[in-house]
Formats: structure tokens, sequence, C-alpha cells
């Protein structure tokens, strides 16, 4: 079968500020070149993506492309603009409905701990929000996407557990938020072992 790899999600994923190549959808797409040079990528990750975006301006062309692995990275910029909980849980739900009908393999990502981000500590001296506050609500959008990787068998690739993620300034770009070269790296090789089972390499 063809692969053709779709990424929905926000500026992580359109590899806002970083070279060419080097962020993870671009790195994932590469490494599935070499398994099979016929893949194809349609990368509709956009700036400011949030998870009704996703659900409004990128689920149906993701459809029509006909998937055989989906990525969906979200919920960053939802945290900022204060999505409620049961909001983002019901966007996820409406994009999920519309993925399985495509058959296709889904790998969905948790959020990171932005509280540990450069960013959180600016958030919190001009907006007086707390890191405690950001944590805590990546924590609930957090239990949302397990339960939805759950609920449709979804891999799930967890970057909040991997505290490295966000505990080294050099995984951000001086904005402190979006990540940095280096920092979509660290997330490639978290999240390429869930690309690979959906995938596998050819035997030789």
């Amino acid at each position: 079968m063809s692969i053709t790899y779709v990424a929905l999600g926000d500026s992580a994923g359109a590899g806002f500020g970083v070279p060419a190549g080097t962020g993870y959808v671009a790195r994932v797409f590469a490494r599935l070149q070499t398994q099979q040079p016929a893949a194809r990528l349609v990368n509709l990750a956009s700036n400011g993506g949030t998870s009704q975006s996703v659900r409004e301006s990128q689920l149906e062309a993701a459809v029509a492309a006909r998937p055989t692995v989906v990525s969906l990275f979200i919920g960053g910029n939802d945290v900022w603009r204060g999505v409620e909980p049961p909001r983002f849980a019901r966007n996820l739900a409406a994009i999920a409905e519309r993925l399985d009908r495509t058959r296709s393999k889904v790998v969905v990502g948790t959020l990171p701990n932005l509280a540990h981000a450069p960013a959180a500590g600016l958030a919190e001296r001009f907006l007086g929000v707390a890191r405690g506050q950001i944590e805590a609500r990546i924590i609930e959008y957090n239990e949302r996407l397990r339960r939805l990787a759950m609920d449709h068998s979804y891999a799930l690739v967890d970057l909040f557990a991997a505290a490295q993620l966000t505990d080294h300034p050099e995984y951000f770009l001086a904005d402190g938020f979006h990540p940095s070269a280096v920092g979509h790296a660290v997330w490639f090789d978290r999240m390429w072992p869930a690309f690979a089972a959906a995938h596998p390499a050819p035997s030789p």
C-alpha cells in the first residue's frame, strides 16, 4: 500500500521558525520515504491552529487525501486561549469521528508540560497566569487525549511524560514557546516508534 502521511495540527506541525526539513513532520516524512520513496505528505498543520480550526479547516482536506497514517498533535494554542477542557474534548471527538472513516492509522500526542517552557514564565510575570494553572489545564487536556487514543485505538505519543522536552531552553525558539530544530529532533525521536508501528519497514 502506498503511504500517504497527513499531518494535522498547529505551528509546530507547520515547522514554524525552523529550517526546512527540520520540523517533526518533515523528519517523520523523510523517514517514511526511506521505507517507500513514493510516499506522499499532506501537511495541513497551520500557525495558530487549535482543536476547533483542525475540525473546521483541516479535517475535510485530510479525509480527501485518503491517508494511510495521520498525526494529530494539537492543544497548545487551546491552552493559551483558555479553551475549557469539555470543549476541547468535543472537538477531539468530532475529529476522531471523521478520521475513523478513513481507516487510517492515527498517531495522537499529549501536550508537553508547557508550564516549564520559557514562555510560561512570561505569562506568569505579565499576565498573572501561574505556572501551576497552566500545568493543571494541560493535565486536563492530556486526560482527554489519552482517552481519545484509548477509545479509538490510536497510537499515543506521550510528550508530557518526557519531562526533558521542556526542561532544556535550547529546545525552544527565542519566543520561548515554539520548538527549535533541536527540540523538533527530540520530539521526533519520541514520536517515530508510533509511526514505525503504523508502517513497518519491509523485510530485506
